[in-house]
């Protein structure tokens, strides 16, 4: 419609429109006046309020669902422990086995020392020459007595 509108006034030339426009377009008083906002004849008075000396007034079902809040906590609480539980156990018994698997191979090192030092002190030829340097001598044969497994007897008494 505005583009018919346009095309009107450029084939009528705008006489007559240019007229009707500028008798209500024009302003009769001053030109740089507002026109009135809406509702500003309307004035708002703010009161200050203070609630401070309000008391709330006590709900005995608010006591009741605190409690359960408390108590369902606890038991979310019990619960996620007792789930968690045994994979904590696990961790420990995991350090503990690794603990043991090291103390274990300390010992067989020490056991392996020991045996060695065991081989060393028993070489038949270093207890012969502690022999030889304590005179120890052999028996003569006269002077063994032989046990006698018959009679329970620990040694037999020989007379000479």
């Amino acid at each position: 419609m505005a583009s018919l509108a346009t095309m009107y006034n450029r084939v009528l030339g705008g006489s007559r429109t240019d007229a009707a426009v500028r008798r209500y377009v024009e302003p009769q008083d001053d030109s740089y006046a507002l026109r009135a906002l809406p509702n500003e004849d309307v004035y708002f008075f703010v009161k200050e309020i203070s609630n401070s000396k309000i008391v709330r007034q006590a709900n005995p079902r608010e006591r009741f669902a605190a409690w359960k809040t408390v108590a369902s906590g606890g038991v979310l609480a019990a619960l996620i422990i007792c789930i968690l539980l045994p994979n904590a156990y696990g961790l420990l018994a995991g350090y503990k086995l690794q603990a043991l698997k090291s103390e274990q191979r300390v010992l067989l090192r020490e056991r392996d020392n020991l045996e060695l030092e065991e081989g060393q002190l028993l070489n038949p030829a270093r207890l012969e020459a502690l022999a030889l340097d304590q005179k120890f001598t052999d028996p003569a044969p006269q002077t063994v007595f032989y046990l006698d497994p018959k009679t329970g007897s620990l040694a037999m008494n020989v007379k000479k």
